[in-house]
């Protein structure tokens, strides 16, 4: 019996929520006639115009750095991997430190790709979203010490929400993270719920972007049992 894949994507809509400096996504269905010898038919062919990190998307560490290694250039078995589902809720941008990370269970081991859900991905597109938790510098060096492959969250971003930088900011999590070879995901989906608490093999495909600094992924929670 095939495992059962529980998805961690959020959903992709024109519109959708995107950052300042992205365009606005389109996702738009243009009917098209084909034909073909004794007739014709009616076919649906959907453009995609949208920034590589918009939704449910990973950082490859070029995101950062000119010279890292673009989206391309990881192999793929670099995203799917056993890993766990963590439960951080809280409430407004307050941090998740290390000794919370330390005292979580499953215990993250190395290699593990590790989804901390602050309970925000049901919030995506809605008042509120933007004023998020996020990671402590110590709880970046805490993963990184662990060998963690991937970290992904069900915020925008894992640094600290735009709403309440200082100026000066330096986006202190990303730099850190993408520069110990740790690929970041973003705006991870509600069905974390499902899975909450639990190793078990996680993926997240990304789009073969030539010298993409990040990609779209499809992002899901792979079970041996419902």
């Amino acid at each position: 019996m095939p495992p059962y894949c529980v998805n961690l994507a959020q959903p992709w809509y024109s519109g959708m929520p995107h950052g300042k400096r992205h365009d606005v996504p389109s996702f738009e269905p243009k009917p098209q006639t084909i034909t073909f010898p004794g007739g014709s038919a009616q076919v649906s062919i959907t453009e995609i115009r949208t920034a590589a990190h918009v939704g449910t998307h990973i950082d490859a560490a070029r995101h950062f750095f000119p010279d890292g290694p673009s989206i391309d250039a990881y192999p793929t078995g670099r995203f799917v991997g056993p890993g766990v589902v963590l439960a951080a809720t809280r409430e407004g941008p307050v941090p998740l430190t290390a000794s919370e990370l330390r005292e979580m269970r499953p215990e993250i081991r190395r290699g593990d790709i590790v989804f901390i859900y602050f309970g925000y991905a049901e919030r995506f597109g809605r008042d509120g979203y933007r004023t998020h938790p996020y990671l402590s510098v110590d709880a970046a060096a805490f993963l990184i010490e662990r060998g963690a492959n991937i970290v992904g969250t069900d915020t925008i971003t894992p640094d600290m929400p735009a709403v309440t930088r200082q100026p000066g900011f330096d986006y202190p999590i990303h730099r850190r993270l993408l520069g110990h070879d740790v690929l970041i995901v973003e705006n991870l989906g509600a069905g974390l719920k499902e899975v909450l608490g639990r190793r078990l093999t996680l993926a997240v495909l990304p789009l073969r972007i030539l010298g993409g600094d990040g990609s779209p992924v499809a992002a899901c929670a792979l079970l041996d049992d419902r």
